[in-house]
């Protein structure tokens, strides 16, 4: 596991100081108030996209998707499917339409996922859970013609454990075409004996098996592309695992590019994707032009050469 230099270690994995300002200590802990006033956002994507809220994909109380579809949508679409963070025991997918105007405007649908937190949930329910939505997509939305998936910090986590699915498990291959994994963690080992852990309670067998860093699977033809994106004020140690991970993905064949983001931090990174203009919001769309492509930093220099809503849209018009 990691060793970390003072402190407690969670400290260490979670809120080390970055160079020009502290890194944000919100927390599981954080008021019902501080997080309405964070994420009311969302409230923007029931507003300005045509909805299904909770729609069930298993039995489970969580088991729930809200899809926000495109205001004009052609007879097929892309989706972006969002999975949430919150140290995998807070938050919801009711705190993740704020993804969904930048994008439905352009012809993409969100799908926001639920699944069980902590410490209700199981790390494995919640990898599980994640893998059956997006089966449950494939088998349900016949017009989503590619899925790509998005995930924060332990949604990013979740969405990389995606990329290690054996669909034959599920009698159906999800067409994912792309992944933007966010500020994510890929080892899950350096948080067993933080508060992080409280919650979950997870032993070192349930850490490895549900860490991605362990099992990148070979890249196959159809592999698709994946965007780890970490934030210039993360703590280093979001900053060395979404190195580590996106050169492991690499070696395994992987098309990957490491986007290093400047001026923000852990939550801005994220919650910037309400804004048109902002550079992750752009993963999604299909009318970004083509000549606008992804910087492959290698933990060498900050992206700052475009807006960012031109990375997630300009991704689905390259499929």
């Amino acid at each position: 596991g990691t060793r970390f230099s003072s402190g407690p270690p969670v400290r260490g994995f979670l809120v080390a100081p970055a160079p020009r300002r502290r890194w944000p200590r919100r927390s599981p802990a954080a008021s019902p108030q501080a997080l309405e006033d964070h994420y009311s956002p969302s409230r923007w994507g029931c507003a300005r996209a045509q909805t299904l809220l909770h729609v069930p994909y298993g039995s489970g109380d969580r088991e729930k998707l809200d899809i926000y579809f495109p205001t004009d949508p052609s007879e097929t679409f892309p989706a972006l499917v969002y999975i949430h963070g919150g140290y995998w025991q807070c938050m919801s997918k009711d705190d993740s339409g704020f993804a969904a105007p930048p994008l439905v405007s352009q012809g993409v649908a969100v799908v926001a996922v639920g699944y069980d937190i902590a410490p209700e949930g199981h790390m494995d329910t919640m990898v599980l859970q994640v893998r059956r939505s997006l089966a449950f997509l494939a088998e349900q939305y016949p017009r989503i013609r590619g899925i790509y998936l998005c995930g924060h910090s332990a949604g990013a986590h979740l969405a990389a454990m995606v990329l290690s699915t054996d669909w034959t498990e599920f009698q159906v291959v999800p067409d994912i075409k792309g992944a933007v994994l966010v500020s994510g963690v890929y080892d899950l080992e350096p948080i067993l004996h933080t508060y992080v852990n409280d919650a979950l309670n997870m032993s070192r067998e349930v850490a490895q098996r549900n860490s991605p860093m362990r099992h990148v699977p070979p890249a196959v033809p159809a592999a698709c592309e994946v965007l780890v994106a970490v934030a210039q004020h993360d703590s280093p140690e979001f900053r060395r695992q979404s190195q580590e991970y996106s050169q492991a993905l690499r070696a395994a064949g992987w098309s990957v590019s490491l986007l290093d983001l400047a001026g923000v931090d852990h939550f801005d990174v994220i919650e910037k994707l309400s804004e048109d203009s902002y550079l992750l919001t752009q993963v999604g769309s299909r009318a970004v032009p083509r000549q606008i492509t992804c910087q492959e930093v290698q933990g060498q220099g900050l992206f700052t050469g475009c807006s960012s809503s031109q990375v997630i849209l300009n991704m689905i018009s390259r499929a």
